[in-house]
């Protein structure tokens, strides 16, 4: 290679270098707000299929974007100053994000093939979303390897977990053992609207097992609701939560919606663990967020504290805190 590609490749590098160190103390000099809204983000298909017969492609509903959507997402969170984490890290207060960042969750819904593709070769494809994002970490080791995969057994848009028969085992034991989280999404998809209670424990506990067989001592801890529909009878949403059916007893601690924007931080008392919101990936939506920063959480640096500002500290829930002391900032 030539001399003079060798120093443009190395001053891009320092550049890079440098403006990465400028944007972190930026950020962290950023005033905290642990009681800002934190987005959590729901995805489907990454380059996949049309949903709707006729329909686009890329659909305005989000349910699948193009790949070169999903990078170009990563990299304006990451300017922005979010930083990813698991669902079940987000149920407490003591959430442990550096100074000066904003939490994301990216969650993936379904299963879907576009999400975790295997080449004949054994690599993972590039282009779908789980190759998206490792590549993303090997290019900003600082973005940790977190994402929440809302899983099921079987539905009608594949067959097994990610629809190459043979291979699912060792993907999900791949992406536990990577740090991502798997969850539960239902055992098949239905509408939970009208289901009776033992068909609705049945929904939640063949999953658990199926996936306790796939990945010995997984826990899964959250869920998510199949088109963010709950059970109209109300009394039916703790089975949704915690039950036993066939000899198998799942705990979720939370239940995630399919619309909403972005979610109450965990110390605000109008967060709620059955109606956690999230942000749809239609076009547009995610980027509005990242461009608007003001409403969203931001921490102080330390697991062991909540810094709020004073003209929000009415609505910090106490009994949230879980022993973290609150901080009281600004006049």
């Amino acid at each position: 290679m030539p001399p003079q590609s060798l120093s443009l490749r190395s001053f891009r590098a320092a550049f890079l270098l440098v403006l990465c160190l400028v944007c972190a103390q930026v950020q962290a000099n950023r005033p905290a707000n642990e009681l800002g809204r934190i987005p959590i983000l729901m995805y489907h298909s990454i380059g996949g299929e049309a949903e709707f017969a006729g329909g686009p492609r890329y659909d305005i509903h989000g349910l699948n974007i193009a790949p070169a959507t999903l990078r170009r997402q990563l990299q304006g969170m990451y300017a922005a100053g979010w930083v990813p984490v698991n669902m079940r890290d987000l149920l407490s207060a003591h959430l442990d994000v550096p100074q000066g960042k904003t939490p994301v969750v990216l969650t993936f819904d379904d299963a879907r093939p576009s999400q975790y593709r295997l080449l004949p070769s054994g690599k993972i494809d590039p282009d779908c979303a789980v190759g998206i994002l490792e590549a993303f970490h090997r290019t900003h080791p600082d973005w940790p390897q977190r994402a929440t995969f809302y899983v099921l057994p079987e539905s009608s848009y594949n067959g097994v977990p990610f629809d190459q028969d043979g291979l699912e085992t060792s993907k999900l034991r791949f992406l536990v053992k990577s740090g991502y989280e798997l969850a539960n999404h239902t055992t098949s998809h239905r509408s939970l609207a009208d289901l009776p209670s033992r068909t609705l424990r049945w929904e939640m506990a063949f999953s658990t097992r199926y996936f306790r067989r796939q990945v010995p001592g997984l826990v899964m801890t959250t869920m998510a609701l199949p088109y963010g529909i709950a059970p109209h009878n109300p009394s039916r949403w703790p089975l949704l939560l915690s039950g036993v059916q066939g000899g198998t007893r799942y705990r979720h601690r939370c239940i995630l919606l399919a619309k909403g924007g972005p979610a109450y931080a965990p110390a605000d008392r109008r967060f709620d663990v059955t109606r956690i919101p999230r942000v749809v990936s239609a076009p547009g939506e995610i980027e509005h967020w990242i461009n608007t920063p003001a409403p969203l959480y931001v921490s102080d640096g330390s697991p062991n504290t909540v810094t709020v500002p004073r003209s929000l500290v009415g609505w910090v829930d106490r009994s949230h805190l879980h022993a973290a002391k609150l901080i009281v900032s600004g006049p």
